[in-house]
């Protein structure tokens, strides 16, 4: 009998193996022949469900940004309330092991390609949007409140400026816990992040 192919299963694997290479020989060495063979398929099959090397990152970029989504979501159905579950939340966000390492790699690479191709500018803006809507939801954690049924605008002027605050503290903890790992190891991130919810919480409970 033929062997049917899940193409769906198919393009999720190619994307992975695109990660894959971005993460560890950076976003110039992917293309579709060096893809293919980090995904043991051939040239023609991985050009096959992706005919440029735009088209692919899109898709893997944008599979990746959902994967982590989905995880969030988990962490915060499955997990009361709270500063553990907060700090839960923003570490998702954060390289402390080689998927998510390798995660921020691929995002950092796409927001350098985003500013010289305007492709990827709707995954841009949306993804900067999602992360400021992850520190207004840690914000009115963090206060005792609820957070607000749609957190795509601004909080309450009291609040507001403290999740614009973490959005930049969080972007420039990711950037050096990606870059110098060895300065910055995943203890000493996850140290940094419990003293500064632990601050922020103070703040906003003031």
């Amino acid at each position: 009998m033929p062997k049917v192919v899940d193409h769906g299963e198919r393009r999720s694997h190619i994307a992975q193996a695109m990660w894959r290479v971005i993460a560890r020989d950076g976003l110039a060495a992917a293309s579709a022949r060096t893809v293919a063979a980090e995904g043991g398929w051939s040239l023609g099959a991985v050009r096959h469900y992706f005919a440029s090397q735009d088209e692919l990152l899109l898709f893997a970029t944008t599979a990746m940004v959902e994967g982590v989504t989905a995880r969030i979501r988990t962490v915060l159905t499955e997990r009361r309330p709270g500063p553990a579950r907060c700090q839960a939340v923003v570490e998702h966000l954060l390289p402390l092991d080689d998927e998510r390492t390798g995660e921020v790699r691929v995002w950092l690479a796409v927001l350098i390609r985003a500013h010289v191709d305007s492709t990827f500018d709707e995954l841009r803006i949306a993804g900067w949007h999602g992360t400021r809507q992850i520190c207004r939801l840690v914000v009115t954690e963090l206060a005792g409140q609820s957070p607000p049924s749609d957190l795509t605008l601004p909080l309450p002027r009291r609040f507001e400026p403290h999740a614009a605050s973490l959005h930049a503290w969080l972007d420039g903890l990711t950037l050096h816990a990606a870059t110098v790992p060895e300065l910055l190891p995943p203890d000493e991130v996850r140290r940094e992040v419990r003293g500064q919810l632990r601050r922020l919480r103070a703040a906003v409970s003031a």
